[in-house]
């Protein structure tokens, strides 16, 4: 029994002891299931981190540094750091202050102080200048630094911003550029309200006075004449606007065709002379070294620049003084005429201070200036943008109480065809201009029996014209368009109409093309003397009224003088 007994009992401690061990080993496998479920569970979280930052790195402009806040200690960077700031991000690991590397001294300070005052928050966000390491380059980058909640880190993203920084630039540059555009227009319509509303003020003016003094002829003449002046003026100022309108859209196209050098000279010589010997003033105009006269460019406007600058030298020059135009071949360079055209003056000349200025719109000496001789401030410019259209440039000399110079350099093609006929032109012209002058001096030419078809919509255009004809001795039949006037021509007998007056812009048929169907009719008159008249006084409305075929193109307002003496000249 007692061995029984005692084999009961070692059997019981076994027992207990392998329960013991049973219970050990479950707790013990369950603790290595729940330290293994911890390990699957820092895994994917590390996964998850890890893919979480890999998203970041397909960003290539952006740099994202995941910091430590308690000890600044890097955990992460993207792996673009050496692409986009050309650090080695294995120094910056070590080292944290190796970002200050990538901005300059004065953004390091501006980051510090912005982060003393951070609240840790909201994001902290600064654009800063910096420089990728091996390049000299400047680039523009911004800093975004966080602190997501309940976690001890800071994420810092850093973003090269320099293309976009670019672009903000340079919409804000155009933006700036709009704006002064818009100011430069609004003080440009200012300024040609003011110089309108002046001759304006002054022509409504002088007629009230004449319509009050209406019984007395004298004064009436005067007041009349007043107006007519003025009426020149305001005449200049519209077509010096236009110019400058058609140069700032672009719209200005220069003719290239071939001219004589002489022969512009000489059409000028013929222009001025004449008044600078009634103001009392030495007139010169010299040609020096011209050997290639012909070349090729845009005569009209070429000289219109220089009849700008005779004007000026003549308003400003006293009796007595001198005015000199030279106009002078410098040489021939790769088949180009270097020409150099200058008009000095010795009149009261400029002021210092207001050279800098000159060609700019309405800029005018002082307030004087305008008063005491006229003009409306856009001479300068628009001879500026000419030449310059030309490729050319415009040097300007002046002393106050001496006198002005102004010097054109230009460079034109020299003309290698039609030599011959500009020869036959130039030497026509010349003859007629001589026969011109001989015969205005023998006897005043009038229209007296002259029949005119004259084709004008606007009625008080037509009822002037009629009445200003009619008083020369014409006998005026009326069209009230372009269709009318070529039905009216065609159905008359050849030889009835000896000039057509033409306006432009007519309902139903315009002038233009009124005139191309009379020069197409099969008539042995279809050669008849026609002139434009008309409100589109734009250089290239007046080549194009030559080209379709019209003898001459006059603008409106109708100097009926200079209409008398192209008849004249033409018939």
């Amino acid at each position: 029994m007692q061995i029984l007994f005692n084999y009961v009992a070692d059997n019981q401690i076994f027992f207990l002891i392998l329960f013991g061990m049973m219970i050990l080993i479950v707790i013990l496998f369950g603790l290595y299931q729940k330290q293994q479920r911890t390990i699957r569970q820092i895994e994917q979280t590390v996964e998850d981190e890890r893919n979480f930052y890999q998203s970041f790195e397909d960003e290539t402009s952006h740099v994202y540094l995941c910091i430590r806040q308690s000890d600044l200690k890097i955990l992460y960077i993207s792996s673009n750091l050496y692409t986009v700031t050309g650090l080695n991000p294995e120094s910056v690991y070590s080292d944290i202050e190796m970002l200050s590397a990538l901005v300059s001294p004065y953004d390091a300070r501006k980051i510090r102080k912005e982060l003393t005052t951070w609240n840790q928050t909201d994001t902290l966000e600064q654009e800063i200048n910096f420089h990728k390491l091996g390049s000299e380059q400047p680039y523009r980058g911004k800093l975004s630094l966080s602190a997501p909640a309940d976690k001890d880190i800071y994420l810092l993203v850093f973003t090269d911003i320099t293309n976009e920084y670019q672009l903000r630039e340079t919409l804000y540059e155009q933006l700036d550029q709009v704006q002064k555009e818009s100011l430069a227009k609004t003080d440009f319509l200012s300024r040609m309200s003011h110089e309108i509303r002046t001759p304006m003020n002054g022509i409504l003016g002088m007629l009230n006075l004449a319509q009050k003094h209406i019984d007395d002829s004298t004064l009436v003449s005067q007041y009349l004449g007043k107006t007519e002046n003025l009426s020149m003026f305001l005449l200049t100022l519209i077509n010096d606007i236009l110019d400058m309108s058609r140069i700032e859209s672009g719209k200005m196209k220069l003719e290239e065709v071939p001219f004589d050098l002489t022969a512009m000279a000489a059409k000028i010589d013929n222009m001025f002379s004449g008044s600078a010997k009634e103001k009392g003033i030495l007139w010169t105009l010299q040609l020096q070294n011209i050997d290639t006269p012909y070349v090729i460019g845009d005569e009209m406007r070429l000289s219109q620049v220089i009849i700008n600058f005779i004007s000026n030298a003549l308003k400003f020059t006293p009796e007595h003084g001198e005015i000199t135009v030279t106009f002078r071949q410098m040489g021939i360079i790769d088949d180009k005429a270097h020409l150099m055209l200058r008009v000095k003056d010795t009149g009261k000349g400029m002021k210092a201070g207001f050279l800098d200025k000159i060609f700019l719109p309405f800029e005018q000496e002082d307030a004087s200036t305008a008063h005491n001789y006229g003009g409306s401030g856009l001479g300068m410019a628009i001879a500026d943008n000419i030449i310059k259209l030309m490729h050319g440039e415009i040097l300007v000399e002046s002393e106050e109480g001496k006198g002005s110079e102004f010097v054109v350099y230009v460079s034109l093609p020299v003309a290698q065809e039609n030599i011959d006929d500009l020869k036959n032109s130039a030497s026509t012209a010349s003859q007629t201009s001589y026969l011109e002058d001989q015969t205005s001096s023998e006897q005043d030419f009038t229209m007296e029996g002259l029949h005119i078809l004259l084709a004008e919509d606007n009625d008080i255009n037509a009822e002037i014209a009629i009445e200003l004809l009619e008083l020369d001795g014409a006998i005026v039949d009326h069209a009230p368009d372009g269709a009318k006037a070529l039905e009216m021509f065609d159905h008359s007998i050849p030889g009835y109409y000896d000039v057509i007056l033409m306006d432009i812009q007519m309902p139903n048929m315009d002038g233009w093309e009124a005139t191309k169907a009379i020069r197409d009719l099969p008539r042995t008159d279809h050669d008849i003397l026609i002139f434009a008249m008309s409100a589109n006084a734009f250089v290239e409305d007046q080549r194009h009224s030559l080209e379709i075929g019209m003898n001459a193109h006059i603008n409106k307002p109708i100097d009926f003088e200079e209409l008398r003496q192209l008849i004249k000249a033409n018939l």
